[in-house]
C-alpha cells in the first residue's frame, strides 16, 4: 500500500497537531495514530513555473540594452571646461575628553551581588500507591481474573507453564491491581519518566510490603489500542509486557515470580483516548 503523508488537525486533543508534525500513513485509514481524527493531506511544494524564469532573462537583457544605450548617449565626447577650486587648509578641532562617570554606591553594590544559583530541576515522582485491594470477590477483580485466564489459554506457552499460570490465578486467595505503565504509539520501550516513576512506585512501603512476600506472583497485562491488527496488537502488548518485566527485575531488583500476559488490542479504559488503551497494568496475585 503507497505511502501517504498528512497532518492532525485536533489541535485541541493531539501532541502531533499542537506540534505540527508531518505524519506518514501506510494503512488504509487516513487517520491520526495519535488520537484517530481525519488527517489534512500534504502534498509536495511545487517550485516556481518555467515560464517565470524566462521572463526573468528576458527582462534582464532589456535593463542590461536600455543600459547600454544611455551609457553610450551620456559618454560621447564633448569639450567642457574643469573648474578647480583650492580647499581651505583644515583647522584642528581640540577635543575635550568626556569626564568618567562616578558609580554611585547602588551600583556598586549590584556589580557585587552573588548571581542567582539557577535552581535544579525536579525529578519525576510517583504518585503515592492508594488502597490495595485483593478481594477477588469484587467485580471488577473478578472480571479480570476471568480474562487474564482465558488469554493464559490462548497463550503461546509451554503447556506445563500454562497451567502453573493458570493455577496461581484461577486458585489465588486474593488478587489486586499494583500500578500502571503507559507507552507511546507503536512502540514497546519505556521511556525514562516511565523508569523513574516505577523506581519511585516499587518502593512505596505498600508495594513493598506486598513484593516483600516471595511468594506472591505477579502477572503482569500488557495492552494495546485498536488501531493496528490483532496479531500487531498482540505483539505490541506482548512486548510492552515483557518490558516492563524486564525493568522490575533488573532496575529495580524484584525477584517475585512474574508472568507477561499479552491482552491484545483494546478500548475499554476510553473508546476515544487512544493514548488510556497503551498500558500495562501490574497485578499481584496472593496465594
Amino acid at each position: 500500500m503507497a505511502q501517504r503523508v498528512g497532518k492532525c488537525t485536533n489541535y485541541s486533543g493531539c501532541k502531533l497537531a499542537y506540534r505540527n508534525e508531518k505524519i506518514t500513513v501506510v494503512t488504509k485509514d487516513f487517520r491520526c495514530p495519535e488520537c484517530g481524527s481525519p488527517l489534512e493531506p500534504v502534498g509536495p511544494k511545487k517550485g516556481p513555473p518555467y515560464t517565470l524564469y524566462v521572463l526573468i532573462g528576458v527582462g534582464a537583457v532589456l535593463v542590461f540594452a536600455v543600459g547600454a544605450i544611455i551609457w553610450t548617449l551620456t559618454n560621447s565626447p564633448r569639450p567642457h571646461v574643469m573648474l578647480v577650486q583650492e580647499s581651505p587648509s583644515p583647522v584642528a578641532t581640540p577635543t575635550v575628553a568626556a569626564p568618567t562617570p562616578v558609580p554611585t554606591p547602588s551600583e556598586v553594590a549590584a556589580a557585587t551581588e552573588t548571581p542567582p544559583v539557577p535552581a535544579a530541576t525536579p525529578e519525576p515522582v510517583a504518585t503515592p500507591a492508594g488502597p490495595l485491594n485483593f478481594d477477588t470477590n469484587t467485580p471488577e477483580i473478578a472480571a479480570v481474573r476471568r480474562e487474564v485466564l482465558r488469554r493464559i489459554e490462548s497463550s503461546p506457552y509451554p503447556q506445563a507453564q500454562k497451567d502453573r499460570a493458570y493455577g496461581l490465578v484461577d486458585k489465588a486467595h486474593g488478587m489486586g491491581r499494583l500500578f500502571t505503565v503507559s507507552f507511546e504509539t507503536a512502540i514497546t520501550k519505556l521511556p525514562p519518566q516511565e523508569i523513574s516513576l516505577i523506581q519511585s512506585t516499587v518502593g512505596d512501603p505498600k508495594i513493598k510490603k506486598v513484593l516483600d512476600d516471595p511468594a506472591v506472583v505477579l502477572v503482569v497485562l500488557g495492552f494495546a489500542d485498536r488501531q493496528g491488527n490483532d496479531l500487531q496488537n498482540q505483539q505490541l502488548s506482548q512486548g510492552r509486557a515483557q518490558a516492563t518485566i524486564d525493568l522490575l527485575r533488573d532496575k529495580c531488583a524484584v525477584l517475585n515470580v512474574m508472568y507477561p500476559i499479552a491482552m491484545g488490542g483494546t478500548d475499554i479504559f476510553d473508546a476515544k483516548q487512544f493514548a488510556k488503551n497503551r498500558i500495562v497494568e501490574v497485578w499481584a496475585v496472593l496465594p
